[in-house]
């Protein structure tokens, strides 16, 4: 009896508008979660009227609390915390596979919390893609 051949997919996503610039390359099993980030950045723009202590936030798979891809839907949030600047950054996407182009297009909601204020900012997704 021989063993069961593993593969795994590559995600890549990208959003880019005023307020964010978020970019994830990534390696997934083909049936299960994200399992190596090698590019994870969230950048937050100056039109998002929020200074955290660094704009430029690098996270890697640790950082993604939540994913799933089921029935051409795709989900995922990420959290990023920083206690010492007490701000914290949770960015969850909202994706559905366009079965012609194969490409997945949705929309973000990008909540900060610094200070114990809570600013939340919406947008559309640029591309991502899982394959």
């Amino acid at each position: 009896m021989s063993a069961p051949a593993l593969a795994s997919a590559n995600v890549s996503c990208l959003i880019d508008d005023s307020y964010l610039r978020f970019e994830l390359e990534a390696i997934a099993g083909r049936t299960g979660p994200i399992t190596q980030v090698q590019v994870g950045q969230i950048q937050i723009k100056p039109a998002a009227a929020v200074k955290l202590a660094s704009p430029q936030i690098t996270f890697d798979r640790t950082h993604i609390i939540q994913q799933w891809d089921l029935d051409d839907d795709m989900r995922l949030q990420i959290e990023i915390g920083d206690d010492a600047a007490k701000e914290n950054v949770n960015l969850v996407i909202f994706a559905r596979l366009d079965t012609k182009t194969e490409k997945y297009s949705g929309r973000y909601i990008l909540k900060i919390t610094r200070a114990g204020a809570t600013k939340e900012l919406k947008g559309r997704i640029k591309q991502c893609e899982a394959g």
